[in-house]
């Protein structure tokens, strides 16, 4: 499997013309609230190298108010978010709030080159936007280089007072999961910049996990048995788990032991309940999903497992990254029993449409456009792996983002490898096309919208009639699989500058 050093954006400039952890308490408070008034939720937060060992495994790591992964911040449906960003990383950043819509607030997307310039080091820099028609599961990482991968991540929930999953389960639990380097990632992108391949060191369920230390370089420092992250059940409750793949690269298989799950959420859109034992989880995706404590009091093993077919070496020294999940009354320091789901999953591809449907089926409008692009990949004379779309590799500018110079009047001077594409026709449903010529797949995320997926399959060879345009799936990443093609079908309603790109090291 080739493993791709790079990523890649399309940006597309959007115009009209016509104008974590279990939170009981806002179970209680959600109940209460089905006439909600909107509130301002004001966060605060610090990025700031600092040592730490997740795994054991002792290296710098960029923490949110001194943590990793950072705090999660909660709001409701109709609230007002204020992120004030205190950068002390010792380089610039930005943060993307990933999923949220901007509408309105285009410049607080977070996007470096295309909606606004880097933060410097030592500044604080204020994102506020409101969420008004919004609720799920999301979260919210650095856009800028690599530096997610070192650590720049938290959880972004929406509460919803009208989910009508509400009495459906008793409380919540936010499950992050990642795949983990030991390196940096500024060394990290410059071997990525290489011919040389790189993998995870490890994966992380909440920003545990425990690592072998015989495998780590000599001279480096490493505690075996670091410990694993452990979630608290109670006989016969039910739990929204809400599950976000902050990883730089890797797919997971999810899973609890003995342990059913159904899904009720996809990136904000919720679905029909579905029984599965193991959930497909590209990076950038999120889902949320039911799961009552009907097994024995026991330990019971949670499970992400990686995709290795996804990886370039097959992922060999990579094992199963684990949590436990304590029944209350159990043993507490007793082993997990080791029972796990036996289903066989196609890889590198997303629950297919058969499992995901919407809650509320929305047939989508007859698209107006259609846009067809090719995904490839080529060397340089140096054997740096580049992306093109349509021939065209995505420069952004970090001194002149795109929707710097839509207001300063240059909206239609674009260099050809911004990648631009203009919608500005009232009433316009495009249509896009991936055409993915290369052996890796590839996770999409649109920004400043969701889209519906009506249909991905192998090969070059678009089946249109297998297209699903009666309930597909709303939401806003997907995977494209390996030398294969994707039709996604969106309304750009948003005016703004929104790209869609892959998220491998966004």
């Amino acid at each position: 499997m080739i493993f791709y050093k790079l990523f890649f954006h399309l940006s597309c400039i959007i115009f009209l013309t016509t104008f974590a952890s279990s939170k009981p308490i806002w179970k209680q408070e959600l109940i209460k609230s089905r006439n909600y008034e909107p509130e301002k939720k004001v966060f605060d937060l610090t990025f700031k190298r600092t040592t730490l060992a997740p795994d054991g495994f002792t290296r710098s790591l960029i923490t949110i108010n001194g943590q990793y992964p950072g705090p999660v911040l909660e709001a409701k449906k109709g609230d007002r978010i204020v992120i004030n960003v205190r950068n002390e990383i010792g380089e610039p950043t930005a943060i993307h709030s990933h999923g949220m819509f901007q509408r309105g607030t285009p410049w607080f997307d977070g996007v470096t080159g295309q909606s606004q310039c880097l933060i410097p080091n030592n500044y604080t820099f204020t994102y506020d936007f409101t969420v008004p028609d919004q609720a799920g599961t999301y979260w919210y990482h650095s856009h800028a280089f690599t530096q997610y991968v070192d650590g720049a991540v938290g959880g972004l929930i929406i509460y919803d007072p009208d989910d009508p999953y509400l009495n459906e389960y008793d409380e919540e639990i936010i499950v992050v999961l990642s795949d983990y380097h030991h390196t940096e990632s500024e060394i990290l992108l410059k071997k990525f910049l290489s011919p040389e391949s790189e993998v995870p060191d490890n994966g992380l369920i909440n920003g545990k996990n425990s690592f072998n230390c015989k495998k780590a370089p000599k001279g480096s420092k490493c505690v075996d048995n670091a410990g694993l992250a452990k979630f608290e059940f109670v006989p016969n409750k039910r739990y929204r788990l809400r599950i976000i793949n902050t990883s730089a690269f890797s797919a997971f298989f999810f899973s609890i032991d003995k342990h059913e799950m159904e899904v009720i959420e996809v990136e904000g859109t919720y679905t029909k309940r579905n029984k599965i034992h193991r959930l497909p989880i590209n990076v950038a995706q999120r889902y949320s999903v039911i799961v009552t404590a009907n097994q024995p009091v026991d330990n019971y093993i949670m499970r992400s497992e990686f995709q290795k077919d996804c990886l370039p070496d097959g992922g060999k020294k990579l094992s199963i990254v684990k949590a436990i999940v304590h029944y209350e009354g159990a043993p507490e320091n007793s082993a997990p029993i080791n029972v796990p789901w036996k289903d066989f999953l196609e890889q590198c591809i997303d629950l297919r449409h058969e499992t995901l449907r919407p809650l509320s089926e929305e047939r989508p409008p007859k698209a107006t456009k259609e846009l067809e692009l090719t995904i490839a990949f080529h060397n340089d004379s140096s054997g740096v792996v580049k992306a093109f779309l349509n021939g065209s590799s995505y420069v952004p500018d970090l001194t002149f983002p795109t929707l710097s110079r839509v207001f300063a009047g240059e909206a239609n001077h674009f260099p050809r490898d911004r990648n631009v594409h203009v919608f500005n026709t009232p009433g316009e449903v495009v249509d896009i096309t991936f055409i993915n010529t290369d052996e890796g797949d590839h996770p999409f995320h649109l920004h400043g919208h969701q889209f519906w997926v009506l249909g991905f399959g192998n090969g070059t060879h678009v089946d249109k009639k297998s297209l699903n345009t009666v309930d597909p799936i709303k939401r806003d990443t997907s995977t494209i699989p390996a030398s294969g093609w994707i039709v996604l079908r969106f309304v750009p309603d948003n005016p703004g500058v929104f790209g869609i790109h892959c998220h491998m090291i966004c």
